[in-house]
C-alpha cells in the first residue's frame, strides 16, 4: 500500500546516511533530557518479528496523547539555526489533533501558549507570542511543512485508515507478512542494535525514495515501543536534522466536543498566513 509506505517512512523506518543516525544530545536543563551518542552498533539480520509487534502496538488505539521533546536544526550556506520544542498532542484518526507547543532555549523560560488544532477539515495555528492566528485547510497545512514540528510520531497516525488499523491490531501482522503488508522489500530496510545511555535499542533504518530524507526509529525491544524518531535530509537548499524524543504516549485520553476546535482569545488578530516556526 502506498499510503502505508508513507506512514511507515515517517514513523518507524530509517536508512543510515553518512555513517548512521546517532542519538542526539540535548542541553542539560529542567526542560530537556540528556542524551549521549550511541556507543555500540552491531548490524544483524532484520528483526521482522519486532517490527510486526511494534506496528501492532503503535496503532492499538485510534486516539493517543503524546508528550515529546524535539531538536530541530536547519542549516544553509554556513549558518545554522536550532529550535528546541516541547509538545503535547492529543491525536485522533481521522486528521483530528490538538497540539500545545512550547519553544525553549537553554537557560531561558519556555515560550508557551502556542496551539495547532485540527477538526479534520481545517487547521488553526495560534502564536501566543504574536497574539495572532490563522486558519487553513488540512491539505494546505500538510503542504506547508509545519506539520513536522507538531511531532512526527503523533502525526503519523492521523490518516491511518480505520480498516487498516483494525487489521494491524487484530494480530494479523507477523514476521512472515509484515513487509508485504507495508509494501516494502527486505533490501530496503536495515536493522541494528545500539546502546544509548546504557539502554539497548533496535534501530530500523530507511531512506524515503522520492524525497531523499533519511528516517530512523529507535525501538525498545523489551516492549516494542518507539523511543526516538529522527529525520534528516535536504529541502530547498536547506540542511535539515530533526530528532524527536518520545517522553510519554498514552492511549484513549479524555476528549470533549471542544478538544478539536479553536476559540481565539480576546485581542487576538486573524492573519492570512502564520508559521509555527518562531523565526
Amino acid at each position: 500500500m502506498k499510503y502505508l509506505l508513507k506512514v511507515i517512512a515517517f514513523v518507524s523506518l530509517l536508512a543510515i546516511l553518512g555513517g548512521g543516525a546517532e542519538a542526539v544530545q540535548f542541553p542539560t536543563s529542567k526542560q530537556h533530557a540528556t542524551y549521549t551518542t550511541n556507543i555500540s552498533q552491531a548490524t544483524e539480520p532484520l528483526n521482522l518479528n519486532l517490527l510486526a509487534k511494534t506496528m501492532s502496538a503503535f496503532w492499538r488505539s485510534d486516539r493517543y496523547q503524546t508528550s515529546s521533546q524535539t531538536k530541530f536544526i536547519v542549516g544553509s550556506q554556513g549558518s545554522e539555526t536550532t529550535i528546541y520544542i516541547q509538545s503535547k498532542i492529543i491525536s485522533q484518526s481521522w486528521r483530528k489533533f490538538r497540539a500545545e507547543i512550547a519553544y525553549t532555549t537553554p537557560g531561558k523560560p519556555a515560550k508557551t501558549g502556542n496551539l495547532v488544532v485540527s477538526d479534520g477539515k481545517q487547521v488553526w495555528i495560534y502564536r501566543a507570542d504574536l497574539k495572532q492566528y490563522t486558519v487553513m485547510s488540512y491539505p494546505d497545512f500538510k503542504d506547508s511543512g509545519d506539520w513536522v514540528l507538531v511531532g512526527i510520531s503523533a502525526f503519523a497516525s492521523l490518516e491511518f485508515p480505520e480498516e487498516d488499523r483494525k487489521i494491524v491490531t487484530a494480530g494479523n501482522l507477523s514476521e512472515k507478512n509484515v513487509l508485504t503488508y507495508l509494501g516494502l522489500s527486505g533490501s530496503e530496510l536495515k536493522g541494528s542494535r545500539r546502546i544509548v545511555d546504557g539502554e539497548e535499542f533496535y534501530v530500523y533504518d530507511y531512506k524515503e525514495p522520492s524525497e531523499g530524507f533519511v528516517l530512523s526509529t529507535f525501538v525498545n525491544p523489551q516492549n516494542a515501543t518507539i523511543n526516538q524518531v529522527q529525520l534528516a535530509g535536504q529541502s530547498k537548499d536547506l540542511d535539515i536534522h530533526l530528532t524527536e524524543k518520545i517522553l510519554t504516549r498514552t492511549a484513549n485520553p479524555v476528549i470533549t466536543r471542544h478538544t478539536f476546535r479553536f476559540f481565539p482569545p480576546k485581542g487576538t488578530k486573524r492573519v492570512k498566513t502564520l508559521s509555527i516556526i518562531p523565526l
